[in-house]
């Protein structure tokens, strides 16, 4: 199982950090690797493809207030379609892609956190309060989610 938080250094677009190093306290007794990644574009898909389970999260101008969390399984990302491209690709756009080819791992779910884009200039440093407060409820989800799947692996319920 693994962990992905993407994010940049700048404002809430930090929070799949913040999750990340949140959550990872939170996991001494669930095998993970956590991984922190500065804004992958396509290389996410190297990243991820060979992982079985994966939890992803990060940063999304969705419009909804500030902090408004999303989860997102595998099998609700949509697919790339034939315009697709390789240029400019994000989170979504790398995950459309990899849906489309048959990369995507086994298991995964994304999780979004809604943030305002003015949010998340090199002069932003810290988290907005509302995306901040976001940030241990998340990593409780995140925690659950593995623990659950830890529990699928090894043959118990809970």
């Amino acid at each position: 199982m693994t962990v992905v938080g993407v994010g940049s250094p700048w404002g809430d677009d930090r929070v799949g950090w913040c999750v990340v190093d949140a959550l990872a306290p939170r996991l001494r007794t669930v095998p993970v690797r956590v991984l922190k990644l500065d804004r992958p574009g396509p290389g996410l898909l190297d990243r991820i493809q060979t992982h079985r389970r994966i939890l992803l999260v990060d940063a999304a101008a969705t419009g909804a207030p500030d902090g408004t969390l999303y989860s997102i399984p595998s099998d609700a990302l949509p697919a790339a379609g034939a315009a697709a491209s390789s240029h400019a690709l994000g989170v979504a756009e790398a995950l459309a892609l990899g849906c489309s080819l048959g990369l995507l791992p086994t298991e995964l779910r994304l999780y979004l956190v809604s943030i305002d884009p003015r949010r998340t200039e090199p002069a932003d440093s810290e988290l907005s309060p509302a995306v901040a407060a976001a940030v241990g409820p998340l990593a409780t989800i995140m925690r659950r989610r593995l623990v659950a799947w830890g529990a699928a692996r090894n043959g118990t319920t809970r």
